[in-house]
């Protein structure tokens, strides 16, 4: 080997080891950087070349020192997919869990009692008055406890409501925000492209791509594939959302547009099918507004309409204190939860509480009797929420600890160790301190051979 093979090899040594210690000094400065991808300093063997001819493998000597140095990112497809795979679930299920919870603290913010309470209340009330028909404060109790579990189902139904309005607008900014990631994921993917037309790779950009897909992945279940190019094409439902630099956003449309609150792809009429805990947090928002809220409101309608007809069918056909009969106990047009009131010309002595005899109380008594039924259907009404709350707090719990799993992994392979590097650091200083002495020596050399 020539000296000056000798010069040209050490020197290549010098440049790769000195690639080394930039990407790991960079690795060092960016170990809390989120979305960071820690990056490999790779070096091929440089092709042995004489005279500027490439030498065959078998003709050639020791060789020519290193080649060019390549940067790239330690990732893998496959744990990226494992966790984006899972996030999907997490973010909706999560995101079911505390809307239901919601949902569960706004029918009843006092876990239920004050609700149950007024519902018993009322009946108890009917009890007291067929025990003593007459007693005018047992009738002004009654009329009391009327109003409070009229307020009770229209607070609750208000409650409900106000959170169902939010929800949506909450649902509208999740859309935007979704559209927002993939339009910048469509442009990342030119760059990325670019750079590869131009024999590189834009190592921030990749990184910056993986973090919108993470993203993406939890806000709705869209599916990745790589492309030949170095783009990713995401699809949902099997609707294209980006595709090379061009992004094809969603849309958010509500009644009275559609039937319900549904998001649709761009320039598609069927709405995306998204499941309430596996759909993201767009999935778990939609299921809140299409599903559990307009039940739960439902659910409350029934028990207001089964009150105000029994109670006003029994009470009809009895007799008050001053002989009246056919009077209305609860206000007739009011058979919802939003609209359910006492009737307001309805006074102590005007309660029907039997028949028409001296102390009859059998009215009062008929109607206690159906207070079973509504106590069963708001007890009903709450375990309902509660059920749905735990079975999605259940979900959230599983596919977290799955994602946590999988993301604990990634970040084994991908994340920047400092004592990795630390040794990578120490390595590469060798190498180049040992590639300084090898051009010492050809120094010491080349003086040798002049002073000869």
């Amino acid at each position: 080997m020539s000296l000056s093979r000798i010069y040209s090899t050490a020197r290549r040594a010098l440049l790769s080891s000195q690639a080394g210690i930039n990407a790991t000094g960079n690795n060092i400065a960016n170990a809390e950087t989120p979305g960071y991808t820690r990056r490999s300093a790779r070096t091929r063997l440089a092709a042995p070349v004489r005279g500027g001819v490439l030498i065959p493998s078998e003709y050639a000597s020791v060789g020519s020192g290193a080649g060019p140095t390549e940067f790239s990112r330690v990732r893998s497809d496959i744990l990226d997919r494992a966790v984006r795979f899972g996030q999907a679930t997490s973010g909706g299920a999560g995101e079911s869990a505390g809307l239901l919870a919601a949902v569960e603290s706004q029918l009843a913010p006092d876990g239920g009692d004050g609700f149950l309470g007024a519902v018993a209340g009322f009946y108890d009330a009917w009890a007291n008055v067929g025990i003593e028909p007459t007693d005018l404060a047992a009738r002004d109790g009654l009329l009391v406890a009327a109003d409070q579990l009229a307020f009770a189902l229209r607070g609750a139904d208000a409650r409900l409501a106000s959170l169902g309005a939010s929800v949506q607008a909450d649902l509208e900014a999740t859309v935007s925000q979704t559209n927002s990631l993939l339009d910048e994921m469509a442009s990342l993917n030119l760059d990325i492209r670019r750079a590869g037309v131009q024999g590189g790779d834009n190592l921030d950009a990749l990184d910056r791509r993986d973090v919108i897909m993470d993203e993406l992945s939890a806000l709705a279940p869209f599916a990745f594939k790589a492309q030949a190019d170095g783009t990713v094409t995401a699809t949902i439902d099997g609707m294209i959302g980006v595709q090379g630099g061009e992004a094809r956003g969603l849309r958010f449309a509500a009644p009275p547009a559609v039937s319900e609150a549904s998001v649709f792809a761009e320039g598609v009429s069927r709405p995306l099918r998204l499941d309430a805990f596996e759909g993201g947090v767009l999935g778990a928002q939609l299921g809140v507004v299409n599903d559990a809220l307009p039940t739960t409101r439902a659910a409350l309608d029934a028990i207001a309409s089964a009150v105000v007809t029994g109670v006003n069918a029994a009470h009809t056909a009895g007799v008050d204190l001053d002989g009246g009969t056919g009077t209305d106990f609860f206000d007739p047009a009011g058979v919802t939860a939003a609209t359910i009131q006492r009737n307001p010309a309805l006074t102590a002595r005007g309660i029907a509480a039997g028949n028409g005899g001296t102390g009859d109380g059998s009215v009062a008594t008929a109607i206690t009797t159906l207070g079973e039924d509504a106590y069963g259907s708001a007890v009903d009404v709450l375990v309902d929420v509660g059920l749905r709350a735990n079975e999605a707090s259940a979900s959230a719990q599983a596919s977290a600890a799955y994602v946590e799993h999988a993301a604990t992994l990634r970040d084994g392979v991908s994340k920047v160790s400092i004592d990795e590097e630390m040794t990578n650091l120490i390595r590469f200083q060798q190498t180049y301190a040992a590639s300084a002495r090898v051009i010492q020596t050809a120094n010491q050399m080349f003086d040798t051979l002049l002073a000869m």
